[in-house]
């Protein structure tokens, strides 16, 4: 299924909060993990076709602070397209108009080789290395050497249609902006988190581990996580379906959805509300399958909804499951802290 990360700050930053909860998730992606960051305007790309857990070398990156940067994209591999090796382990690097780029995907794509690399060509198998020349060449083809608002309208244009051709998350950077788009179709969750001065306690999501942020950050740095499935016990705001954002030191600088970086909707729909007066009415968790009996929506209707209510807390996947958030298996509960909220919300 495989997993991303995303971080795009002010100023440069260690990563080491959320890349250490990022490497458990290699657990269930266990065939490469790899992290790209920009020391200066080059990039530094490293990667391996093992499991992050058990790798050295990303153990030492969790621990390592002199490695700092605005920008970092790490992935988490199992494989779909192309076998376990070096060549096919996320994220790929290229250069165009003096800036190396760096991509990292998750999703399966049908028939790409038909789209036209131009002089870029793909040194793996995969789908992924392939749609990354293919969206250089375009962007060699318009010559963007500036980005601006009618660019990333272009980009966003050229991401859809990419996705019609099967799932496609994906993030990338040119060292100076982070792009993230979200499959049209929710495919595998895309969420962020705001993260500036006040800087609180958080705990990770995968790990027995907190750390007070405020002993970590300066007042000044602020920034955003990008993540598939939230790292930490943050409110997490998720991606809408079809949705490119953008961001530029610190900041959302384009969201085709309109966004504000200081305006996360917090209200829920009808569809969530009725999931949660549901949750909240069973003395025990309750499948996806039960629910959407339940509710009565289909699979498609209710995978939004949520995953809306994961990233947003109101929510939790039982621990017990070995299985993903958006599995018909998989099962959920009211998170205990907010069970208060909750009702007065259901209640209105």
């Amino acid at each position: 299924m495989c997993e991303l990360l995303g971080i795009a700050f002010n100023k440069p930053i260690k990563p080491t909060l959320s890349f250490r909860g990022f490497r458990h998730r290699g657990e269930i992606n266990p065939h490469g993990w790899g992290i790209a960051y920009y020391p200066d305007t080059s990039v530094q790309v490293i990667k391996e076709p093992i499991k992050a857990g058990e790798s050295s070398l990303s153990e030492f990156i969790k621990n390592y602070p002199r490695i700092k940067s605005k920008i970092f994209i790490s992935h988490v591999r199992y494989t779909s397209v192309g076998s376990k090796s070096h060549m096919n382990t996320h994220p790929f690097q290229r250069e165009l108009n003096g800036k190396e780029f760096v991509f990292a995907h998750n999703g399966t794509l049908h028939n790409y080789k038909r789209l036209s690399t131009g002089r870029f060509r793909p040194v793996g198998e995969t789908d992924s290395e392939h749609i990354f020349c293919y969206i250089l060449n375009r962007i060699e083809e318009r010559n963007i050497n500036r980005w601006t608002s009618e660019d990333f309208r272009w980009l966003w244009d050229l991401l859809k249609t990419i996705n019609k051709k099967g799932t496609f998350n994906c993030i990338f950077s040119d060292g100076e902006h982070l792009f993230c788009y979200h499959d049209e179709k929710s495919y595998n969750g895309l969420c962020f988190v705001h993260r500036k001065a006040p800087f609180n306690t958080v705990r990770l999501e995968d790990e027995d581990f907190e750390i007070n942020l405020s002993e970590e950050k300066e007042p000044s740095q602020k920034g955003f996580i990008i993540a598939t499935r939230p790292l930490t016990n943050e409110r997490w705001e998720n991606f809408h379906a079809g949705e490119l954002i953008v961001f530029r030191n610190g900041n959302i600088v384009f969201s085709s959805s309109n966004r504000d970086a200081k305006q996360f909707s917090t209200t829920l729909n009808e569809i969530e509300l009725n999931i949660l007066r549901l949750l909240r009415q069973s003395p025990h968790r309750l499948s996806f399958r039960t629910i959407c009996d339940n509710v009565g929506l289909s699979r498609e209707e209710l995978l939004p909804s949520i995953y809306s209510l994961l990233c947003k807390r109101y929510i939790k996947q039982d621990s017990r499951d070995r299985v993903k958030w958006d599995h018909d298996d998989a099962t959920f509960y009211t998170e205990p802290s907010k069970r208060s909220e909750i009702d007065g919300l259901i209640r209105k």
